[in-house]
């Protein structure tokens, strides 16, 4: 744990400076084994993802943004949290126009890079407010608030639970799991991660037990989340309900939607999800066989499955191979057809959610769980 927290802070010219991704994080070395082919190479994505930079240490207002400039006038008129200002805090932190006065002992039992920060020694001349030295971090000020409040209140934190609604998940840990990832306070870290892997299943049993429906919005706001954080395992899913979402609705390009890359992936998906939904999931509609065991003549000529296959068909919606057929009546069959139907669709679902990853240019879920295990 502590070479790890030291590789972060090898140098103060590493740590001082305007703001960008860690080594560590690299967005190539990170996901060149997540993505199949080239993982994705969009501007927007890279930018969002290097404002989780590195932290300065330096002179807090000889810097590099409006919100950090080097007069008295400008430290005065920055705005005191009310919530996180402690009168006993020992260190006093400047994210964006908001001052936080915190306990460096309470940061630093749940990370080693504010451990290591802490320790290392203050140029001289820096600025001061009430005996603590003040410290910039290059950081969003409403995620730097949802961290602290997960430090120090973690109980409302810790009461989300599985069953809240996909868009209160993504509020309350969006911030959370940014800034827990950059300062490895990894116990934050894992929660966070297993609370969203349970609304996105990463698994055919988790994903079996309750179908979900999420708004596009949400989709694409989650699928940023999951890139930019390393949590591989979320994309699949992200990427199958991403490719249900109407072409109406990508062309609309809203604020917050993944790039034109991730979006012609998804499309290219639902093509490959057509073919499996008639040749895997499907097949005992559209090329109905008898059970082996089958004792009734009528289930050769029947036309049921056919014609259930025509309605799926027909209805001209995205395709949906891995939502469970319940219509089984329809069939007029016998019982060891119906049996041996059931059982063929569970397989095809089954098989459709291994390949589920490749056909929307990722890395097979062995590599994702392997690769997501690292950063845990």
């Amino acid at each position: 744990m502590k070479s790890e927290s030291l590789s972060r802070l090898a140098s103060l010219e590493d740590i001082a400076g305007p703001s960008r991704p860690p080594t560590r994080h690299s967005y190539s070395s990170r996901y060149s084994s997540i993505y199949a082919d080239d993982p994705p190479n969009d501007e927007t994505l890279l930018n969002q993802y290097s404002s989780g930079g590195s932290t300065d240490i330096s002179n807090p207002f000889h810097d590099h943004s409006t919100a950090n400039a080097t007069d008295d006038s400008t430290l005065r008129s920055l705005t005191r949290h009310p919530e996180f200002w402690f009168y006993d805090g020992s260190i006093v932190l400047s994210v964006q126009e908001t001052l936080f006065r915190v306990h460096q002992t309470i940061l630093s039992t749940h990370s080693d890079i504010f451990a290591d920060l802490f320790t290392v020694p203050q140029p001289d001349g820096e600025y001061v407010i009430e005996g603590c030295h003040v410290v910039i971090l290059h950081d969003d000020a409403k995620d730097f608030e949802d961290l602290l409040r997960a430090v120090y209140h973690p109980k409302p934190f810790e009461s989300i639970t599985v069953n809240s609604d996909l868009d209160a998940v993504l509020a309350a840990i969006s911030g959370v799991l940014r800034l827990s990832n950059k300062y490895l306070i990894h116990h934050l870290r894992q929660f966070c991660v297993d609370l969203l892997l349970w609304k996105l299943p990463n698994t055919f049993e988790k994903y079996d037990y309750k179908v979900h429906s999420y708004r596009s919005a949400s989709i694409m706001r989650a699928i940023l989340l999951a890139q930019q954080n390393a949590v591989p395992e979320a994309l699949p899913y992200l990427y199958y309900s991403l490719s249900r979402v109407s072409l109406r609705r990508f062309l609309k390009d809203r604020p917050g939607d993944v790039s034109w890359k991730e979006k012609t992936i998804a499309l290219v998906g639902r093509e490959r999800l057509f073919d499996a939904q008639v040749s895997m999931t499907h097949a005992f509609l559209v090329n109905f066989e008898r059970a082996p065991t089958c004792a009734s003549p009528l289930c050769a000529h029947a036309r049921g499955p056919r014609a259930q296959w025509q309605i799926i068909e027909n209805a001209g919606r995205c395709p949906h191979p891995l939502k469970p057929f319940e219509d089984w009546d329809s069939l007029n069959v016998c019982s060891d057809c119906v049996a041996y139907c059931k059982a063929k669709h569970l397989l095809g679902r089954k098989e459709v959610w291994e390949l589920l990853p490749m056909w929307f240019e990722l890395s097979p879920w062995k590599e994702l769980k392997r690769v997501q295990a690292q950063e845990c």
